[in-house]
C-alpha cells in the first residue's frame, strides 16, 4: 500500500461470485497521475471525482464523474487523471461482462465508454446518487461497493448455458499453463474448431492464441510480483518466454510495468494490486461454478 493512494477490495455475495469477481474503492489525493491499466478483465467503475481520460494508441477517451463499463483492453492502456480522484468499480468476469452489458466483449475491446451506452439513464441516476453521498460522506467506500454489486446482480442477464460452459473450459484452459495448447482448448468443446474460436473471441474478447499471449504476461507478471516465488516457480516462468528481455517485453505490453525483481517499477497504482487480485479469483471461477 502506497501513501500516495488507497485501494480496499471486498468479495460480492456468494450467489454473485460467478460474475462479480471483486468489488474495489481507491482513492488518491495526487493532483496528477500518469499510470497504466492492463484492462485485462472487464468493469463497471464509477468515479465519484477526478478528471482525465485514457489512452488507446491515437485515440484518447475522456472520463471524469460518472460511471463507465469497459470489456477488457488488448494491451496496457496510459492513463491521465487529475485528482483528487476516487473510483467505485466492479471487476467482471467474461460472464459477468456478457450479462450485464449483452453486447459481445471483442466488439468494445479498448474503449471506456460511458456505461449509460449499455444500461441507459438508470446508470446514469445510480452512479449519480450513489457518487453525491459517497462525496458527502453519507456511506463508505464499502457500503458503495455492496450497493454497486447489488445493483449490478438485479440486472444480469441469462446466457445460454452451453456458452457458459464455454467460458468455464476457457478459463480452465488459461489456467493450465503459462503456455497452454491450443489443441487442448477445443478438445472438450461441443462446437467446430472455427466456431468456437468466434465464441472465445466474442466473450474474452481476444482470439485463444492472441487470448493465452496476454494472459501468460499477467500470470508471469503475478507469480513475479510476489516474494515467495521459489526458485522452480522462477524457472516455469523464465521457460515459458524466448529469454528475459521477451519475458519483460510481453510483461510491460500488457500489464504496462515491469515487476521489482526483473529491475522495474514497485508502486503502479492498479496494475500490482488490482488486476492480480482480480486474477486469482477469475482462476477459481470454474470451482465456484
Amino acid at each position: 500500500m502506497s501513501s500516495h493512494f488507497s485501494l480496499s477490495y471486498f468479495d460480492p455475495p456468494v450467489e454473485l461470485n460467478r460474475h462479480i469477481l471483486a468489488t474495489f474503492c481507491f482513492a488518491t489525493g495526487a493532483g496528477q497521475i500518469e499510470d497504466r491499466h492492463p484492462g485485462a478483465l472487464g468493469q463497471l467503475v464509477l468515479f465519484p471525482c477526478g478528471e482525465g481520460g485514457l489512452q488507446f494508441g491515437d485515440r484518447f477517451d475522456p472520463a471524469g464523474p460518472g460511471a463507465y463499463l469497459f470489456s477488457g483492453f488488448s494491451s496496457a492502456a496510459a492513463i491521465h487523471m487529475k485528482g483528487p480522484w476516487h473510483a467505485i468499480g466492479a471487476s467482471l468476469s467474461p460472464l459477468g461482462w456478457a450479462a450485464l452489458s449483452g453486447e459481445p466483449s471483442n466488439e468494445h475491446i479498448d474503449r471506456f465508454p460511458h456505461a449509460s451506452e449499455f444500461l441507459g439513464q438508470e446508470v446514469v441516476d445510480f452512479s449519480g446518487d450513489l457518487n453525491r453521498r459517497y462525496s458527502a460522506g453519507e456511506i463508505s467506500g464499502d457500503q458503495a461497493c455492496h450497493e454497486l454489486a447489488n445493483w449490478i446482480g438485479a440486472r444480469l442477464k441469462q446466457i445460454p448455458p452451453a456458452h457458459e460452459r464455454l467460458i468455464e473450459t476457457t478459463i480452465g484452459w488459461l489456467g493450465t499453463s503459462l503456455n497452454p495448447e491450443i489443441d487442448r482448448l477445443f478438445e472438450p468443446l461441443i462446437y467446430s474448431r472455427r466456431h468456437a474460436e468466434r465464441l472465445v473471441e466474442r466473450y474474452f474478447g481476444l482470439p485463444p492464441a492472441a487470448l493465452a499471449r496476454k494472459y501468460r504476461a499477467i500470470r508471469a507478471a503475478a507469480l513475479l510480483s510476489k516474494d515467495d516465488l521459489s526458485d522452480e516457480g522462477e524457472a516455469e516462468i523464465a521457460d515459458a518466454f524466448v529469454d528475459q528481455p521477451h519475458m519483460i517485453r510481453e510483461i510491460r505490453t500488457y500489464c504496462g510495468y515491469t515487476p521489482s525483481r526483473l529491475g522495474g517499477t514497485t508502486d503502479p497504482i492498479f496494475q500490482t494490486l488490482l488486476q492480480m487480485k482480480n486474477l486469482d479469483r477469475l482462476e477459481q471461477f470454474r470451482a465456484i461454478g
